[in-house]
């Protein structure tokens, strides 16, 4: 007996089952929860029966088992897609499938009738569909929001709270399965078992889609017939000869495929994978961030979450919860030596601004590459506070002496800080981030992208209460003419390209984030079309200027004509070659 026990114990502890474990327990924790939710939902209906009119309360249900099986079936493959590199990808997700489909079965179907409770079948079918969905389109389940999600459902998952639930999935799951199972046998064995005097009478269903006669009920009894439980009798020894048979070879055919599935998830290949992913992960968390909420309900059940990951063996993880908590809970410190314990020095920046010093520091994620992506993060006297910058190919803009990182004051003492994200892709304009933070209360207010830049040069100045920038699209890929290009207004047209107009806009910090103003004046002024429109009212027409997006329209048409004018025309879509009608057109004389 110790002996099993302890090859028992061997095999529980053993990398390869607790690497099983772990997305069974994930999926478990989902399903149990999916499961007591729509019990949940079923209860909240039964209520609302007695103030809401009847299709009222049917409609929320069924609105309500929608959403949850749809939103289930997306975590369940999500779960499923965990470790995409291996080649049993395949059979993850018709395991994933399968997984569900029995869960959806327990949680809408009436043990009673053996049908789908009422409103829930389109919610099943949806469900089902969702599933296949995303297998055919697998970006999809790579969003933000549902990543973000998953996350939390696996933290919730990796401690007790996932051993509860994966024993509340494995009881329903098989006490379904075992009791609709034996109830079904039961009752197609029913007149054999009668004719050998097992059972005194055979058990009698009644199927009332079947239309009754003049006797009542009586025609809508159904009971199987001696033919039917031979055969099922004939199918059961089958089934158990053909499991003894085969079981042998089962098991030596497992045998001989594991170490090759085995080296398999263990090849340079996957370990490529695996790296690539474990560092997607952490960039769409820390991007997450900022957009918690700092207050409310989901701060509350957040920071639990937080915190229990910030004692992850992973120290990417740590670090995201460091950040997650500098937002979420007012009273949290951590110093540079706890969070930053295992990594290679930090470039530190110093700062001083309102006569109180702090550093900015530039750290690249473990793992990746230090010279191009990095985090920023300030330190001071209350601790290591993630500006919401990174992870990304950045770089801080010069500053003056008394701040190594270019600051610019704003509205109650608070200052930006500026930083340049490198183009995404190839031919892309570099991205301006600002964040805001408060030297005084030692916190970060906000951070953003605020602005884009072909040439990367922002041309970033003080103003009354923040800062302005240079924002520039990328170039348009229409060709320039030079030569005979047609004629514009009647008169011959010596050259045309297509150009951006680069808009002016300022920042500056109010009610807790960073408000962005677009500065039409001075981008009229700097645009070197005064010529062509004589007033700025006639310049924000053609561009169409809107006061909160800023300038509708970014490129232009310039023309150079055989009698000295240089005109414009504004170009919807600066890809399109060809000559606008004359009236579109406006000249400098």
């Amino acid at each position: 007996m110790d002996s099993y026990l302890a090859q028992a114990l061997s095999i529980w502890n053993s990398p390869e089952f607790q690497a099983l474990l772990t997305p069974f327990r994930t999926l478990s924790s989902i399903s149990a929860m999916f499961w007591m939710l729509a019990r949940l939902s079923g209860l909240l209906m039964a209520a609302l029966k007695h103030f809401l009119f009847e299709e009222v309360s049917a409609l929320l249900y069924i609105l309500y088992a929608i959403v949850l099986s749809v939103v289930y079936a997306a975590m369940m493959f999500y779960t499923s897609m965990q470790g995409a590199w291996h080649p049993s990808l395949l059979w993850r997700e018709v395991c994933g499938f399968g997984f569900m489909y029995v869960m959806l079965g327990v949680t809408f179907m009436d043990s009673s009738t053996r049908r789908l409770k009422p409103h829930t079948p389109i919610g099943f079918f949806l469900g089902l569909c969702a599933y296949l969905f995303l297998a055919r389109a697998p970006s999809l389940a790579h969003q933000p929001a549902l990543v973000e999600f998953h996350r939390v459902l696996e933290l919730f998952a990796a401690g007790g709270w996932g051993n509860v639930m994966t024993a509340l999935t494995v009881v329903v799951m098989s006490w379904s399965l075992l009791y609709m199972t034996v109830k079904e046998v039961a009752f197609g064995l029913s007149p054999l078992l009668y004719r050998l005097r097992i059972i005194k009478t055979p058990p009698v269903r009644f199927d009332f889609s079947r239309p009754g006669g003049e006797d009542g009920e009586r025609s809508r009894a159904v009971v199987p017939s001696l033919a039917r439980s031979f055969f099922l009798l004939t199918m059961l020894l089958g089934v158990a000869g053909l499991a003894a048979y085969w079981w042998p070879k089962l098991r030596a055919a497992g045998a001989a495929a594991a170490p090759a599935l085995q080296s398999r998830a263990q090849s340079p290949e996957a370990a490529a994978a695996a790296a690539k992913l474990g560092r997607v992960l952490p960039a769409v968390s820390f991007a997450a961030v900022s957009a918690l909420p700092r207050q409310g309900t989901m701060a509350d059940l957040a920071i639990p979450v937080f915190q229990t990951l910030l004692s992850a063996p992973r120290e990417a993880d740590r670090w995201l919860a460091a950040a997650a908590l500098d937002r979420l809970d007012p009273g949290f410190r951590i110093s540079q030596g706890e969070l930053f314990s295992s990594t290679a020095a930090a470039a530190a920046l110093p700062c001083s601004w309102n006569r109180r010093s702090f550093q900015a520091l530039m750290l690249p994620l473990p793992g990746d590459d230090p010279a191009k992506t990095r985090t920023w993060w300030i330190s001071d006297g209350r601790g290591v506070h993630f500006t919401g910058v990174g992870p990304g190919e950045f770089r801080e803009v010069s500053g003056s002496s008394a701040c190594a990182v270019a600051a610019f004051g704003s509205t109650g003492g608070s200052v930006l800080l500026a930083f340049i994200e490198a183009p995404q892709e190839q031919g892309g304009a570099a991205q301006l981030w600002l964040s805001a933070y408060d030297p005084e209360h030692r916190e970060i207010i906000a951070a953003a992208r605020v602005g884009a830049n072909a040439a990367g040069e922002f041309e970033l100045s003080a103003t009354e209460a923040g800062v302005a920038w240079a924002d520039a699209p990328v170039s348009s890929a229409a060709a320039a003419c030079s030569g005979d290009c047609g004629k514009v207004l009647g008169s011959q047209v010596l050259s045309l390209t297509t150009e951006s107009l680069v808009e002016y806009r300022s920042a500056r910090v109010a009610d807790g984030a960073i408000r962005i103003v677009p500065l039409s004046e001075q981008t009229f002024a700097r645009s070197g079309l005064e010529r062509n429109y004589k007033f700025l009212p006639t310049f924000e027409m053609a561009f169409q200027f809107d006061p909160v997006a800023g300038f509708l329209n970014r490129w232009y048409r310039l023309a150079k004509l055989a009698d000295g004018r240089r005109c414009v025309s504004v170009a919807l879509d600066p890809a399109l070659p060809g000559l606008e009608a004359a009236a579109a057109w406006a000249c400098d004389r």
